[in-house]
């Protein structure tokens, strides 16, 4: 015969193990692909564009640059993008803004130029890495991965004739390929495994 106290707990356990379960599931990244957005392919032709968008870490604000479409001497993306270039009022600087912190900022960045050039990734926290990309001769994309801690990020560049562009901006999980789940993911599972080790233990 059971205990029925033992039943109960086993039960609870089971219950907050399901609810774990389902948000760790739910818990998706954010990714942000510009898929929604379309511009023309060429900076002479597009006028500078503030982004907005709605993000599990607030509204997330992007400036300093314009969305292009199959963007002229990018072969390495020819989806919709968001970048700048060094004329017609675009900035050296795009800033990405959240409402709050987040962690592990992640990116692909397209080097727009024919020759290789160094960026320079930032949060407001004074955390900083500098990455070179090869030209868009030989590609000119690199996934970046930055575990920042802050909310305001900028990706720039001292080159005086930049020229470059982001896609597939994610946040607050590990970087495609990695493998390695997050500590609050981690905890999620072991908690389920919690409840299911209960519910076999009461059935004895």
């Amino acid at each position: 015969m059971q205990n029925p106290m033992k039943k109960s707990f086993a039960l609870s356990c089971l219950a907050v193990a399901l609810v774990c379960l389902v948000s760790g599931v739910s818990a998706k990244a954010d990714v942000i692909d510009f898929e929604t957005l379309s511009g023309p392919d060429l900076f002479s032709l597009a006028l500078p564009q503030t982004l907005t968008f709605a993000t599990s870490s607030g509204t997330l604000t992007i400036t300093g640059g314009t969305i292009l479409t199959a963007a002229t001497n990018t072969p390495a993306d020819t989806t919709s993008v968001y970048g700048t270039e060094n004329a017609f009022g675009y900035s050296n600087t795009i800033t990405l803004n959240f409402t709050s912190p987040i962690s592990n900022f992640f990116f692909d960045l397209l080097n727009g130029q024919t020759v290789t050039d160094t960026y320079t990734v930032s949060d407001n926290l004074g955390n900083s890495q500098t990455f070179t990309i090869a030209p868009n001769t030989q590609s000119g994309l690199a996934l970046v991965s930055f575990p920042t801690v802050g909310n305001v990020i900028t990706i720039t560049t001292n080159d005086p004739n930049w020229d470059f562009l982001i896609d597939n901006i994610g946040f607050n999980e590990p970087t495609p390929g990695t493998g390695v789940p997050e500590p609050g993911t981690l905890s999620l599972l072991a908690i389920g495994a919690l409840g299911l080790v209960a519910v076999k233990l009461s059935k004895r």
